[in-house]
């Protein structure tokens, strides 16, 4: 198991998809900051949304820039008990890679690419840490 952290500002991570098997399991959530808070962490999760991408280039152009890209994108939802206390989340939430086609080659391709990315919903002003741990199969940084 792996522990990842994002926050404002490190808000994403890339990582790179070796097979059409590869995956990403989050097991947590933990909301940290640097301020001693109670239920401060409950704002945190409101004003926050955490999404994952995968992604396959299909073309770039000499320059370096994305000509083509087929994407997947989906939520990670963060839905806090109503007596919960603590800001620690169990999410177990599978993000598998998955073959595809393009167009009428019949090639199976996977996507390449994995990025997991912090987004503020509103302006917060507090500095507050994600820590997501995490088990990785076929994926490397």
């Amino acid at each position: 198991m792996e522990l990842i952290k994002l926050n404002k500002k490190n808000p994403e991570i890339e990582f790179k998809l070796n097979s059409e098997d590869s995956y990403l399991l989050i097991h947590s959530a933990f909301v940290t900051t640097q301020k001693n808070f109670q239920n401060e962490w409950t704002n945190f999760i409101s004003k926050v949304k955490l999404t994952s991408e995968l992604r396959y280039v299909v073309f770039i152009d000499p320059e370096g820039r994305f000509i083509d890209e087929r994407k997947k994108q989906f939520p990670i939802h963060f839905i806090p008990d109503l007596y919960q206390i603590q800001p620690i989340f169990h999410l177990n939430t599978l993000i598998k890679n998955e073959a595809f086609s393009l167009g009428i080659n019949p090639e199976r391709k996977f996507y390449q690419t994995l990025k997991l990315e912090l987004h503020d919903v509103e302006n917060l002003d507090e500095d507050y840490t994600l820590e997501l741990k995490i088990e990785k199969f076929n994926i490397d940084d």
